[in-house]
């Protein structure tokens, strides 16, 4: 999988995989700010949010890659926003603003070691950027995590099961590509060449489709083996 610090910089000047990043990182953009800010803050509504994402593109511009992780930097220049914005609109006795030290700091100097102060280490980026990616993976098929939390079997013996189907339709050629052309589970295909009864992929459908693309899309945090994330 492609590193995220290798994707900000390879598309930066293309504006539309620009855009494409950051409708992608949103929630992470809104984690960084809810932080900060100390309470909920919705898209489209908050000023906030703007900011964040402003940020966020200026953090994509300014990035060096030897400074270290992408995340980390992004963090800190979102962080650095805010703090001007609720200095600007005098709030700072409200807000908590415990990292002053960042207000005129220079990204691309050396004053500030932000790997150290927002570090985000290998795997917990992964986690992230896989949570990220996946997402928006599955709001293509018109599924979303809330949804597939809500659905996923309680029983892990079925949830092993329903992933096993997911790993045969995965190494089935002509059953694999029925579905991502479609959409949709080809059922009677499964039934007749996995000999899984129709009901039960029926009622898992959902679920199995969320397994394929965690399968195929190599997402080694999303635990497709059996019992939840890693």
């Amino acid at each position: 999988m492609q590193t995220l610090d290798n994707r900000v910089i390879e598309v930066r000047e293309d504006k539309f995989k620009t855009s494409r990043l950051i409708y992608e990182f949103r929630p992470f953009i809104a984690g960084v700010i809810q932080k900060r800010a100390g309470r909920f803050i919705e898209y489209g509504v908050d000023e906030e949010f703007s900011i964040g994402l402003s940020a966020f593109k200026e953090a994509m511009d300014s990035y060096d890659r030897e400074k270290g992780k992408f995340l980390s930097f992004a963090r800190m220049v979102i962080d650095r926003r805010l703090i001007d914005y609720y200095r600007r609109n005098s709030k700072e006795r409200t807000i908590g603003l415990g990292d002053d030290r960042l207000s005129g700091a220079d990204f691309k100097g050396n004053d500030i070691n932000y790997k150290e102060q927002y570090g985000i280490n290998e795997e917990r980026e992964g986690r992230i950027i896989e949570s990220i990616e996946y997402r928006a993976e599955l709001e293509k098929w018109g599924i979303n995590l809330e949804q597939l939390a809500e659905i996923s079997p309680r029983s892990s013996s079925l949830r092993e099961e329903y992933k096993e189907i997911a790993r045969s339709i995965v190494n089935d050629s002509s059953i694999l590509k029925t579905l991502m052309e479609t959409k949709r589970l080809p059922l009677k295909k499964i039934e007749n060449n996995i000999w899984v009864h129709r009901k039960k992929l029926e009622r898992g459908r959902i679920y199995i489709i969320a397994m394929v693309l965690a399968i195929i899309n190599n997402l080694s945090y999303i635990d497709v083996s059996g019992g939840g994330d890693k």
